[in-house]
């Protein structure tokens, strides 16, 4: 099917439903939504019947009604697009001229294959039309009609008549019978007597009709006398009966200048017969025949005139469109080729600012290889820290196990000083008992004779000794006991140094581990350092070929707003064009405008 009627039918459920509806309908069926139909394409049946009977579905519809309703509301809105085909006539004229007009509008449309809507008037108030189309669409074409008689309200029975196949399609045949007589038919009686159905000429006619009353005048005038008045009695008869006849033969006249009238009136719609059996019949015939292709022609003209007013009026409003499209572009592509000029100066500044920031990149890079050889001398220093302070720490360790062994001599050095003591204080308690010892042999020689004298010197310096023995035993304990305290806290000031060396090693080594530890850090920060440098140089190297980029771009950009002025100047000058274009479009929407007046003329 043809863009343009299915443009309308869309149009027109648009109207009757609504366009959320029909969109929904689109949605639901194989219909392409974002199809845009023109004039000369060709949808698929399939897409249109599928689409129709969805829309059938959704308003609770057979297709066939849905079809019928489309037909109705079709003939408003062709009356719309063609007017020329509406004004001024009336139902029969319309009907009658329907497969003109369809094959006229359609002539221009490569491909298009229109049904035919062929009708026939077979009686005074009666019409026989055959819809012959290969799709066989008979509800649109009933609705069409039915939409017809309600558009120029005038009532009309339909009745089928029959439907089927034929070489030239499926087809439908209806009978329509109107209120009213279809056309002004004028029977002349008395000229169609005198022609007794075999003399078609008014010569003849009127020869016959004059010999015939001749010779009846001179068979009534034989019975009387031969007066000097006969022959002019018979002339006046004569010219009588000829003048009476040829009134009569020549009637047809009147109707004949009325034809003529209306055709100087521009009015083509007219049907005009009359039944005469002579000339004046065959005139009226080819009259109507002349009449007939005038009309096929004017009403192509108005049909053609109809479509080029209202393409017109489309091309206006697009025009129009375009205009206000075109100085939008025109003010896009000014301000394209100043955003142009500013991306241009900015990709420019861009590159400059970049370009000194790579510098100082490079600036940074080379501080920081400076600084990597720096933190890689740090480092090694503090692993050589760390050594030595291990080594510290080992001494260290060594001292507090010598320490330890001092502690222990001094400890076994006091036992002894004790055990000494012990035997100190059994010398004292034996010079006691010696003492003790003494003083009994002194009392003893005292008692005994002179020949125990020796004894008591002997007990005597025994005494002595043992004082001496007890003195030299207190003063030996004395001095023990000091030695005693001056060992204990000798003991005491080297178990005291030895936990402090003992902390120390302990703290040493615990700051040992953690300068290890930190060493290790310091070893992966300055490792991880190094890998920012390379990737810092790696990537200052690419940022360089940015750079490269960005004032190639900055030429491009350069480039670009030269291009963007000329096109703003071609658009600028575009612009201009399609003003002077609309001009043209509406000079030429108003010459049609005129045509289409003139042409209301003629009356068809």
């Amino acid at each position: 099917m043809k863009g343009t009627v299915v443009s309308t039918w869309i149009n027109t459920l648009n109207e009757i439903y609504g366009e959320d509806l029909v969109n929904q309908a689109k949605a639901d069926s194989s219909w392409n939504e974002e199809l845009i139909i023109t004039s000369l394409m060709d949808i698929e049946d399939k897409k249109v019947f599928d689409l129709i009977n969805t829309v059938a579905n959704l308003v609770d519809k057979s297709p066939g009604e849905l079809w019928q309703e489309i037909g109705r509301h079709n003939i408003k809105s062709f009356s719309k697009w063609f007017p020329s085909y509406f004004e001024g006539r009336t139902l029969k004229n319309f009907l009658m001229m329907m497969d003109t007009v369809h094959k006229q509008l359609t002539q221009m449309i490569p491909g298009a294959n229109p049904p035919r809507i062929i009708a026939e008037q077979t009686g005074d108030r009666t019409l026989e039309i055959t819809y012959i189309s290969p799709r066989g669409m008979y509800d649109y074409f009933l609705g069409l009609i039915e939409g017809s008689s309600e558009f120029f309200s005038d009532p009309i029975e339909v009745t089928e008549l029959g439907r089927g196949e034929s070489e030239q399609g499926k087809y439908l045949k209806v009978n329509i019978e109107f209120s009213h007589s279809l056309s002004d038919k004028y029977n002349y009686r008395i000229s169609k007597l005198f022609s007794l159905g075999i003399f078609k000429s008014i010569k003849l006619k009127a020869t016959i009709m004059v010999m015939l009353a001749s010779l009846g005048v001179y068979y009534g005038l034989s019975f009387t006398s031969g007066n000097w008045w006969s022959p002019l009695l018979q002339t006046a008869c004569l010219g009588l009966i000829t003048f009476v006849f040829m009134g009569f033969f020549t009637s047809p006249f009147k109707k004949l200048n009325k034809a003529l009238v209306s055709l100087r009136g521009l009015k083509f719609g007219e049907t005009l017969s009359i039944s005469t059996n002579d000339e004046f019949e065959r005139i009226f015939k080819q009259l109507d025949g002349i009449k007939n292709e005038i009309k096929e022609d004017i009403l192509f003209l108005k049909g053609g005139t109809d479509d080029m007013y209202n393409f017109t009026n489309q091309f206006v409003e697009i025009a129009d469109k375009m205009n206000v499209v075109s100085d939008n572009i025109s003010k896009v592509v000014e301000e394209v080729a100043n955003g142009a000029q500013e991306q241009a100066a900015e990709t420019e500044n861009s590159a400059y600012i970049v370009d000194n920031n790579i510098k100082k990149i490079e600036e940074l890079v080379e501080s920081g290889n400076d600084s990597k050889k720096n933190l890689e001398e740090a480092v090694e220093n503090i692993k050589q820290s760390a050594r030595e302070v291990q080594n510290v720490n080992e001494m260290i360790d060594s001292v507090k196990n010598a320490f330890s062994n001092v502690n222990s001599l001094g400890k076994k050095l006091a036992q002894r000083i004790s055990d000494i003591m012990e035997i100190v204080n059994t010398v004292s308690d034996i010079a006691n008992q010696t003492n003790l010892l003494s003083l009994n042999a002194s009392i003893e020689a005292a008692r005994s004779n002179d020949n125990s004298r020796g004894f008591a010197v002997v007990a005597e310096e025994i005494r002595e000794l043992a004082e001496d023995s007890k003195q030299a035993g207190n003063t030996i304990n004395e001095n023990l006991a000091q030695f005693t305290e001056q060992v204990q806290e000798l003991i005491d000031g080297i178990s005291s140094q030895f936990a402090n060396l003992e902390h120390s090693n302990k703290v040493l080594s615990e700051v040992a581990s953690s300068n290890k530890k930190s060493s290790e850090n310091i070893q992966e920060a300055t490792d991880n350092v190094v890998s920012i440098v390379e990737n810092l140089d790696t990537e200052t190297k690419k940022i360089i070929k940015v750079i490269e980029n960005i004032n190639s771009l900055a030429a491009i950009a350069q480039e670009n707003s030269a291009s963007s002025e000329e096109m703003s100047a071609s658009v600028n000058e575009y612009s201009e064009k399609i003003k002077e274009m609309t001009s043209y479009i509406n000079q030429m929407e108003k010459l049609v405008e005129n045509f289409k007046e003139n042409l209301k003329k003629y009356n068809i």
